[in-house]
């Protein structure tokens, strides 16, 4: 058998989908050396750092491939995205002379396919959270438990949406963003009681910095990881009041501006993210 029966289409030169294709202009040929001048400048950084700090390694680089291994850092990061295009969009819509708006479907597409994207990854995201009612429910913690109900809720909702827009699901009540806009709402209410559950925090520490628990108090080391808890804690009730506001915006429950509904979403993604730095707590 001859290789040109073999191959459907030549796989060497001669095919536009080839490794060396005809070229036919010279942003053609832009285009096709476009990935490796990429990696050509990538392994000419590489040797220049080697001679200048005599090491291959980078602490920095390290911690950047690490984070991006993490799921939720990914997750996080691509949420970050996805808000500053709601936030272009909403700029852009007080700027109808602006020249960005011939973007404006391309951001619109991103906005869109990071949110299907992330949407998609969260499929079982709500396991960890099943032990976690177990034991709330066991140790009569109701504001935990009652948190973790609803998280766990919109969740599997989330789920059930996604097989609505994929059309394996059809409900006759509700078209998919219908369904998505109301569970919206779950997530809502979730970020009140995880509030609550912040401010519930602080004040168990600072009630038993009172009653000189050394948990908390009686040396420099247990001070310090008081204030570091405390800290943690009302950074995430900030979170919390942003993402409140965010869902109030996406659910259309109440309807405001894109440009700092996207900001808030790109604060408070900040946060959730950095969490996942290497050697962050």
């Amino acid at each position: 058998m001859s290789g040109q029966a073999f191959f459907s289409t030549p796989p060497i030169v001669g095919h536009n989908e080839a490794y060396l294709p005809p070229i036919k202009s010279g942003a053609h040929a832009a285009q096709l050396v476009t990935g490796p001048s990429i990696m050509l400048l990538c392994m000419m950084l590489q040797l220049l750092k080697k001679q200048l700090s005599g090491t291959h390694a980078s602490k920095l680089y390290e911690n950047i491939w690490k984070f991006i291994s993490k799921a939720e850092a990914r997750d996080k990061t691509g949420r970050i995205v996805q808000y500053g295009c709601r936030a272009l969009q909403g700029f852009l819509a007080h700027m109808p002379d602006s020249p960005l708006n011939i973007y404006q479907p391309a951001i619109a597409e991103v906005q869109t396919t990071l949110a299907w994207a992330r949407r998609t990854h969260r499929w079982g995201k709500e396991m960890p959270h099943i032990p976690k009612l177990g034991k709330a429910l066991a140790s009569g913690d109701w504001l935990e438990a009652a948190q973790c109900m609803v998280l766990i809720t919109f969740l599997v909702q989330d789920h059930i949406y996604w097989l609505l827009k994929v059309g394996i699901l059809k409900f006759q009540n509700y078209t998919a963003i219908q369904w998505h806009r109301r569970n919206l709402r779950f997530i809502t209410f979730s970020h009140v009681l995880n509030f609550s559950l912040c401010v519930r925090a602080i004040k168990r520490i600072r009630e038993k910095q009172a009653k000189d628990d050394s948990k908390y108090t009686g040396s420099e080391e247990a001070l310090k990881k008081a204030e570091n808890e405390v800290y943690d804690n009302k950074r995430m009730m900030l979170r919390y009041v942003l993402t409140f506001i965010q869902m109030l915006h996406v659910s259309q429950v109440k309807k405001m501006d894109d440009w700092y509904i996207g900001i808030m979403g790109m604060m408070s993604s900040y946060i959730d993210a950095s969490k996942q730095w290497p050697g962050s707590s």
